[in-house]
């Protein structure tokens, strides 16, 4: 009984906080990646353990404890659309892992992508952001409801 019960507990934090959110198991978004970094620097950075922060019900990492800090003062202004789910996915109501260094921003949002050496979801959206943002927004919604 006491396995089942400890089985169980890994994944009651998935049922609460997973809801429309990409996280993996341990509760990590954006595998790892310092949500600052996409706006700061050239390219995204891996967060460090030692600068990690829990916020409404998910772990994130910062390469930097100013990074960190920076993400506390104002999460909103930092957090990708749709959950950190491809945002191209999300045009069509999926909920598709994202390859952390396929972004697009676009008026201060970060969008995250799936991409592979045959898919390229990010050229698709930025082709045609604007399209793609209004049918993505109209399925997010739904999903929130």
């Amino acid at each position: 009984m006491k396995k089942i019960f400890f089985i169980l507990s890994l994944f009651i934090p998935l049922a609460i906080y997973g809801q429309n959110k990409n996280i993996d198991p341990t509760l990590l978004a954006v595998e790892g990646y310092d949500l600052v970094s996409y706006f700061t620097e050239k390219a995204p950075q891996k967060g460090l353990e030692q600068h990690q922060f829990s916020w409404e019900g998910a772990r994130y990492l910062f390469s930097s404890a100013k990074n960190k800090n920076t993400f506390k003062t104002h999460p909103e202004k930092y957090l990708p659309a749709y959950g950190g789910w491809c945002a191209y996915a999300m045009t069509r109501g999926k909920e598709v892992e994202i390859n952390p260094k396929a972004y697009y921003i676009q008026q201060e949002q970060l969008y995250l992508f799936y991409k592979t050496n045959w898919v390229d979801t990010q050229a698709k959206w930025i082709k045609d952001h604007a399209n793609y943002k209004a049918k993505a927004d109209d399925m997010w919604a739904k999903k929130m409801q």
